[in-house]
């Protein structure tokens, strides 16, 4: 057989054409698939490997609600830790004080250790109080967002700001937001917040894989 038979051959063992109906265009996408083998005996299966995406621009606004809603969902994550840090501080405290009880005595200063580990939801649920005061006067401010295969950018009326995917190191996905921060910071100030109503469930996709392309950390 022709060595360039031969090849042809291989490689059509092991790849495939498909094609998908791009969401951003009404074109259609032609592209290479991996196959993967099932076992010894030499089956293949095609693997379920999404295309490069175009690039595409979507809007939405940030009402009051949205707003108090990404302040919890940001200061939530934050808390996170401090409590699970905490937690075997209050169970000692807790046991000190069933102990002291079971004795007659008042538990001294095991209550002590009880109040630093709940200290963290006491603060939080200030927290919670105090954005729920929050109000917007006007009408809601209005972004758009530019998805790119290299960046990504956020417009609105004060300017635009654009991020290489390279720059973004952490991504936090909540239910009804996602966070994007760069360099290595954790901070609003530092982060670029979408809402995830305003995004299909395979953009969300792509721009985790994004991330994760380029070093970045998801966290759900």
């Amino acid at each position: 057989m022709p060595r360039r038979r031969r090849w042809a051959d291989r490689f059509q063992s092991r790849w495939d054409w498909r094609s998908r109906r791009s969401f951003f265009t009404n074109s259609r996408l032609l592209f290479f698939v991996p196959r993967r083998r099932l076992g010894k005996s030499g089956d293949f299966t095609l693997m379920d490997t999404s295309p490069a995406i175009n690039p595409c621009e979507l809007t939405f606004e940030v009402s009051a609600d949205l707003y108090r809603s990404i302040r919890r969902r940001h200061f939530s994550r934050l808390m996170r830790r401090p409590c699970i840090n905490l937690l075997p501080i209050g169970i000692i405290g807790a046991l000190g004080v069933f102990f002291h009880l079971h004795k007659g005595q008042s538990g001294g200063a095991y209550w002590l250790l009880i109040c630093v580990s709940i200290s963290p939801f006491a603060i939080w649920a200030v927290y919670y109080w105090a954005t729920g005061q929050i109000r917007t006067a006007g009408a809601a401010p209005r972004y758009t967002l530019r998805v790119e295969p290299e960046s990504i950018t956020i417009i609105c009326a004060k300017g635009s700001s654009t991020l290489k995917w390279s720059q973004v190191t952490t991504m936090w996905r909540c239910p009804d937001t996602i966070f994007l921060f760069w360099n290595k910071k954790t901070d609003l100030d530092h982060a670029v917040v979408i809402p995830t109503t305003s995004l299909r469930e395979d953009l969300c996709r792509y721009i985790e894989d994004r991330i994760r392309e380029h070093g970045g950390v998801v966290a759900s």
